[in-house]
């Protein structure tokens, strides 16, 4: 666009002072050097600067002084700048050589002394050659989620959390029995340690946990209680993971169990040990697992009516092979199918029926793993189970299985845990085959306080023989209250309710037991 006429631009900027350029008519405005120099650049972007010297499209854009500084350096060195905004008396009262306040901060902030309110302090060097400025940034101290948890003790590379229970209450029914059914004073030692590796890479998981219940007012029914699990991850690729795992136990069998002599007096202890191996492979979304399984169980003798009675027949050794594929759809969901075998191989064939009960079975699941922002985790799987026996005799046992465990937080205070499984349990009833067994729990747990929790517990277990017209059915109800004055000690209470209930007459029974007792955690 080229210039404007002079009588225009008159009209528009009016009359110049000659001379003075900028200045209309009219206006004073005191001449400037010819040759004024470029002022110093301090900080800071600007627009149309007439102070600068060059073309225009120089002056359209560039950098301008920051006032405020300017004023500080003079300041600094008790200077008052001409035509300054600072007040005259606030000037006079100055102290040579300090600094002054500013608008924008403190003269302490000025000089670089004290950093701003709100941002880390830094150490400027001192001068060249230093190391870089060191921030120093105010720590805060880390929220601690439970204060009442144990912490445990280090031990190596292992965090070791020990417990130790002690409790004592009543027990109506102490036998199990539905034609004796007396009650008994009860007491209950309990003991755990659990162990956790804390490396960098893989995990070990070792717990051992044994307890003892024993009754004062009766003899042949105290129960010992005992299980030792240990459990191996190798992450040996960043796509394989290696997993193996060892487990043992012992327990004891009701007198009054089906699979029991008749006659059979006190609680009959049994031992089950297992190992396993296994390998997972992920190809992306596409994970491939193998696992093997080596299961054995021993039957202790009965001691009835002064005779011994071997239950070696009923030992038996299980090898297991399970192949499993999953396949990630979103975060968090992985469907999965799953095929697994096995053989039951008995130490005495056939056994004491004359019954050869080796077994070869096969079940298919098909299922998903959820995660879901940790409000809901675990898996659901459902399929069918096949079971052939070498003994013509037997049935071919076929049944649909269900296999579940969730664990949904519904809230910080309140958990609800759900467990379900489905298995073919060995039995030693003449023409039966075997039993399907279905297992169901639901516990919730609740916070009331950091340091007073509630817990309630259902369950329900249903076990159907085959060949044979005989079903039982167990409930289970219980509701224990947990109270920790600290770390190391908790009070707890806890009331339970058993229920067997049979097809048959004369088997079924009620239990009551009522426990108090202290907890302690170092």
């Amino acid at each position: 666009m080229g210039a404007l006429p002079a009588p225009a631009e008159a009209q528009i900027l009016g009359n110049q002072t000659p001379g003075t350029p900028g200045a209309l008519d009219g206006e004073f405005r005191p001449a400037r050097p010819a040759t004024a120099p470029a002022a110093p650049i301090a900080n800071g972007l600007r627009g149309p600067d007439p102070d600068l010297a060059g073309s225009p499209a120089n002056r359209r854009f560039g950098l301008r002084r920051n006032p405020n500084l300017a004023a500080r350096q003079q300041l600094g060195s008790g200077q008052v700048r001409p035509g300054s905004s600072m007040n005259p008396a606030a000037a006079r009262s100055q102290r040579p050589g300090a600094p002054a306040a500013s608008r924008n901060g403190s003269a302490m902030e000025a000089t670089g002394t004290i950093a701003p309110l709100g941002r880390p302090a830094i150490s400027p060097p001192a001068g060249p050659g230093l190391p870089p400025p060191v921030i120093v940034t105010p720590r805060r101290p880390v929220r601690e989620d439970d204060p009442y948890a144990p912490l445990g003790i280090k031990a190596g590379s292992f965090i070791l959390r020990p417990a130790i229970e002690v409790s004592a209450g009543y027990d109506t029914n102490a036998a199990r029995s539905a034609t004796n059914a007396r009650g008994s004073p009860v007491y209950r030692t309990e003991g755990e340690l659990a162990a956790r590796s804390d490396w960098s890479r893989h995990q070990l998981d070792v717990t051992l946990r044994g307890a003892y219940t024993g009754y004062t007012a009766l003899s042949g029914v105290n129960r010992p209680e005992g299980d030792v699990r240990a459990a191996l991850r190798l992450d040996a690729t960043r796509d394989l993971t290696i997993e193996g795992g060892l487990t043992a136990r012992i327990d004891t069998e009701n007198p009054g169990n089906v699979n029991l002599p008749a006659g059979t007096q006190d609680r009959i202890p049994y031992y089950s040990f297992g190992t396993l191996l296994g390998a997972t492979h992920r190809f992306g979304r596409l994970s491939l697992g193998l696992r093997g399984t080596l299961d054995r169980t021993l039957y202790s003798d009965i001691q009835a009516g002064g005779v011994t009675v071997s239950q070696e027949s009923r030992n038996l050794t299980v090898y297991g092979l399970r192949l499993r594929a999953g396949y990630e759809v979103t975060p968090g969901i992985t469907p999965f199918a799953e095929l697994g075998v096995d053989s039951r191989v008995h130490d005495l064939s056939p056994d004491t029926n004359g019954f050869r009960r080796d077994s070869r079975g096969m079940t298919l699941r098909l299922g998903s793993t959820f995660e879901l922002a940790r409000d809901l985790t675990g898996e659901v799987g459902a399929g069918y189970t096949f079971r052939h026996y070498e003994d013509a005799r037997l049935a071919y046992l076929r049944a649909p299985v269900v296999d579940a465990a969730l664990t949904w937080s519904a809230s910080p205070l309140t958990t609800l845990n759900l467990r379900a499984q489905t298995e073919v349990v060995e039995t030693t009833l003449a023409s039966s085959a075997g039993g399907i067994a279905y297992r169901g729990t639901a516990t919730l747990t609740h916070a009331f306080l950091r340091n007073f929790t509630a817990t309630a517990t259902l369950g329900i277990a249903r076990i159907d023989y085959e060949g044979v017209n005989r079903a039982e059915t167990t409930y289970n109800a219980g509701m224990r209250l947990e109270y920790k004055f600290n770390r190391l000690v908790a009070l707890r209470g806890s009331y339970t309710f058993e229920r067997l209930q049979v097809n048959a007459p004369g088997e079924n029974y009620n239990a009551h037991t009522f426990l108090l007792g202290m907890r302690l955690t170092p």
